[in-house]
C-alpha cells in the first residue's frame, strides 16, 4: 500500500479491514483491531456484515459497493461501506458517536423543549419520520409541528445533513483522512487488485 494510505489508516478513527475469499483477514488498521480484536491471518467473525444484513432484511450481494448508513454494530453506531470485488472485500466502518455528541451539544444550546430534544435526538441517529412517530406514539402531523419548531430555532440545520451520516461511499472513504483524488485512487487500486488476487488465497 502507498505510504499516505498507511498513514491515514494508522491515524484514523475509521475502522478498515481487507478480507479475501473465505472471510480471511489480511489487513486491519489500528481502529479495526481496537474495535474487533486482532484477526489478521484468521477468519473474520463478520459481525458487521450480519448486523447490516439483519437491518436490511436480506443477504448482502457478493459483488459491488454497498453502503449502510447509521447501522449498529456491537454497541456502537457506524456508517458502513462494503466494497466487494470477488474474491476480495474491503469493510469501512465510520464511527458516529462523536458526530452524535457534537449535535447534541448544539441542540442543548437552542432552548428546545423536552419533546423537541427527544425528536432531535432520534433525527440525529438517522430515524425516519415514520419510525420517530411510532417510537414516541405521536401522529405524523404532531411530529411535523415539532420539527417545524426545531427548524425555527435552528434554521441552519436544514442544509447541514443532520439527519444522515456520510452521504456516499466516496464521502465515507474521505472520512479516513484522504482527499477525493486519493479516494478514487483507492477504489481504482482496489479494483485492480481484485482482478489479480487469485494468488492471495
Amino acid at each position: 500500500m502507498n505510504n499516505w494510505f498507511n498513514e491515514a489508516m494508522r491515524k484514523s478513527r475509521t475502522s478498515v479491514c481487507l478480507l479475501k475469499a473465505g472471510n480471511k483477514v489480511y489487513y486491519q488498521n489500528a481502529a479495526c483491531r481496537k474495535l474487533c480484536g486482532t484477526f489478521t491471518g484468521k477468519s473474520c467473525p463478520v459481525s458487521c456484515v450480519q448486523s447490516c444484513e439483519k437491518a436490511a432484511g436480506k443477504p448482502m450481494p457478493p459483488d459491488g459497493i454497498h453502503f449502510f448508513p447509521n447501522r449498529k454494530v456491537g454497541n456502537q453506531y457506524f456508517d458502513a461501506l462494503f466494497f466487494n470485488a470477488i474474491p476480495l472485500r474491503m469493510v469501512v466502518l465510520y464511527p458516529l458517536q462523536r458526530k452524535f455528541n457534537a449535535w447534541l451539544r448544539r441542540l442543548r444550546d437552542k432552548n428546545l423543549s423536552r419533546r423537541e430534544m427527544e425528536i432531535a435526538h432520534l433525527c440525529v441517529q438517522g430515524h425516519t419520520n415514520t419510525s420517530i412517530a411510532k417510537k414516541l406514539f405521536i401522529s405524523k402531523a404532531t411530529l411535523k409541528t415539532h420539527l417545524n419548531n426545531i427548524y425555527k430555532k435552528m434554521p441552519e440545520i436544514r442544509s447541514e445533513g443532520w439527519r444522515q451520516g456520510a452521504s456516499s461511499p466516496a464521502a465515507l472513504l474521505s472520512a479516513t483522512g484522504t482527499d477525493s483524488a486519493k479516494t478514487l485512487s483507492i477504489l481504482g487500486a482496489w479494483d485492480k487488485a481484485a482482478k489479480t488476487a487469485e494468488g492471495l488465497a
